[in-house]
């Protein structure tokens, strides 16, 4: 089969399709290579994160998390300034929508995500590192364009920057 010939054609038809199908019945976002624990993780963080809820999030993440933000220099340590973080992303996006899922090992993962803030449309990767149990341990969150990301930090910080000051003042337990 040739470029010119009539069949490469054909086929060159049916991949598209096929690719076509791939992406828009979200064969992209299947999560076999990680670990069961990890799998219903991620389930659980497509469901919580978009609606915000607090309750799966928190069940989501190990207590000592780490969370790498796009908006901040050091990371956010802990279950309670990680999760006071994410419900205020979440209260300031709209139309969240995880695109893929790219699978890196048994306990890691990459989502795809888009989400509006006001006028602006941005795009992100959640990078996560998951333990056995499927808490999840590590984050970190890149997100484009620099203007939406701006945006994202300043509704964020508006609503919880005093409070998540405190927390990361405060010392560890223990």
């Amino acid at each position: 089969m040739t470029f010119g010939d009539r069949r490469f054609h054909y086929f060159a038809i049916a991949v598209l399709h096929l690719n076509d199908r791939f992406w828009r019945d979200g064969m992209s976002n299947h999560t076999y290579a990680l670990a069961a624990a990890s799998q219903r993780t991620i389930a659980g963080w497509h469901k919580a994160l978009p609606t915000g809820d607090a309750d799966i999030l928190r069940r989501l993440l190990d207590e000592q998390v780490m969370f790498h933000s796009p908006a901040v220099q050091s990371p956010i340590r802990g279950r309670d300034a990680s999760l006071l973080v994410l419900s205020a992303v979440a209260e300031a996006l709209d139309n969240v929508c995880y695109r893929r899922t790219f699978v890196a090992g048994p306990c890691e993962a990459g989502l795809e995500f888009s989400a509006d803030i006001g006028q602006l449309h941005l795009t992100g990767i959640d990078l996560m590192r998951l333990g056995a149990d499927g808490l999840i341990l590590e984050f970190e969150v890149m997100m484009r364009p620099l203007k939406a990301l701006s945006a994202v930090a300043e509704a964020v910080g508006n609503r919880i920057g005093p409070r998540l000051l405190e927390m990361k003042l405060k010392p560890p337990p223990g």
